[in-house]
């Protein structure tokens, strides 16, 4: 039923039936966008505010087409399609004294290795900024500049966003 209700509104799900660490990833972004305490319980208060029908990513740019949008604040990315947040991502954006660079981009650059910094499936949309898997993913701003995601959801990210796709961060 978690599995089901997270997959609903967006939030990418692992095996079914499973509370895998891809589940755990779901519950936590669910959280970062209700502004829950930010770890992996399922606990009832979860349950409740799916109920409820909590937890809907709010796209602030749904003209923007196929498109990802950033929210720093939140520490989550989605990937948009037709309006509406197809998947939803737990993610550690820049640090205070790095800071993610905020505004409407491109994707310009995407590089499907791992580079000499560790960045894993990198999706450039600025400069050195970049939308990548990395080892450490922690629950609070710790990127240089960078939308970090865990290593296990780069790839699909990576397979899922285009060049010259619009990026929005804020």
């Amino acid at each position: 039923m978690l599995q089901r209700m997270l997959d609903d509104k967006g939030y990418v799900v692992g095996k079914q039936g499973v509370y895998d660490a891809r589940t755990q990833r779901a519950v936590l972004a669910f959280r970062k966008v209700t502004r829950r305490a930010k770890n992996t319980s399922a606990d009832s208060s979860v349950f409740r505010a799916l109920r409820r029908g909590e937890g809907t990513f709010k796209v602030r740019f749904p003209n923007h087409g196929r498109h990802m949008e950033g929210d720093v604040d939140r520490q989550v990315i989605a990937l948009i399609k037709d309006g509406k947040a197809e998947r939803i991502y737990h993610s550690s954006p820049g640090a205070p004294a790095t800071p993610t660079i905020r505004g409407s981009f491109r994707v310009y650059r995407k590089d499907p290795g791992t580079n000499a910094l560790g960045m894993y499936r990198s999706v450039y949309f600025i400069r050195g900024y970049a939308v990548h898997g990395y080892t450490s993913v922690p629950t609070f701003n710790a990127s240089h500049g960078c939308f970090r995601v865990p290593m296990a959801d780069a790839a699909s990210i990576y397979d899922w966003m285009t060049m010259g796709m619009r990026v929005d961060t804020y």
